[in-house]
């Protein structure tokens, strides 16, 4: 059977777009991070820990806030649910109780989206906390694919693919215990689908990792810009990268 060619050139449904970032861009910020998956794009500042209001802070940890803003500059029911599901990832991550009675702000700002881009903002929000030098227990790598409607798994759709899904999955997978600390699935979808989704996604959080281990290690020689290549599944198994 003749392998089809995806919207942006991808030959294999398994292959991830390349992923770059660059870090320190904002000098106000305590991190910034600007993520980019193929066409989408996250820019991710970091504020904290900080003073919070007294109402909101917390005797024995910081609290996280997330606030999520599209390119459009619109909040929708879907932007809140993007800033919980986010949140709720960082919380997990973040070594809050060294920081009490304090807040941790983090800001992501939708530059482009063409497709995934919860998992691009999820991956910015990490690399964004490790910029601010912010203590975490682990790093949270995120990815997307999708069952199209004739059930074959893509694997970092693109918004034109998409269109097409009959569901979507988001995962985000820590990188010590290599468990999932964030799922979101869409749609109608099997049993055997959701598996399908979760391994494929779980393999491949494996170049997310990598990513996040070549930013630390570039940082520390001052490298900010940092690129990987398109990963595919069908061609190899990348192991778990701890850092």
């Amino acid at each position: 059977m003749t392998q089809r060619t995806r919207p942006d050139k991808r030959h294999s449904p398994n292959e991830m777009r390349p992923f770059y970032c660059s870090s320190a861009l904002l000098s106000r910020a305590d991190g910034s991070v600007r993520f980019k998956s193929g066409d989408s794009a996250v820019l991710c500042s970091v504020f904290g820990p900080m003073e919070v209001k007294l109402r909101d802070e917390k005797l024995d940890k910081a609290v996280v806030e997330v606030i999520f803003k599209t390119a459009a500059g619109m909040t929708t029911t879907k932007e809140r649910m993007y800033e919980r599901i986010i949140r709720q990832t960082l919380e997990a991550s973040v070594l809050s109780g060294l920081h009490p009675r304090t807040s941790i702000r983090v800001t992501l700002q939708v530059l482009t989206d063409d497709g995934g881009i919860l998992s691009t903002a999820l991956n910015a929000a990490t690399l964004a906390l490790v910029d601010a030098g912010i203590p975490l227990r682990s790093l949270a790598a995120s990815v997307t694919c999708m069952i199209d409607d004739t059930g074959e798994l893509l694997l970092d759709p693109t918004a034109i693919e998409l269109e097409s899904s009959a569901s979507v999955h988001t995962f985000a997978f820590d990188n010590v215990s290599e468990g999932t600390l964030a799922n979101m699935s869409t749609g109608l979808f099997t049993v055997d689908e959701y598996t399908r989704c979760y391994e494929t996604c779980r393999l491949a959080a494996a170049s997310v990792q990598q990513l996040f281990r070549t930013s630390s290690e570039g940082k520390a020689v001052d490298e900010r810009r940092l690129q990987i290549v398109p990963v595919d599944l069908n061609l190899h198994h990348t192991p778990i990268i701890n850092i």
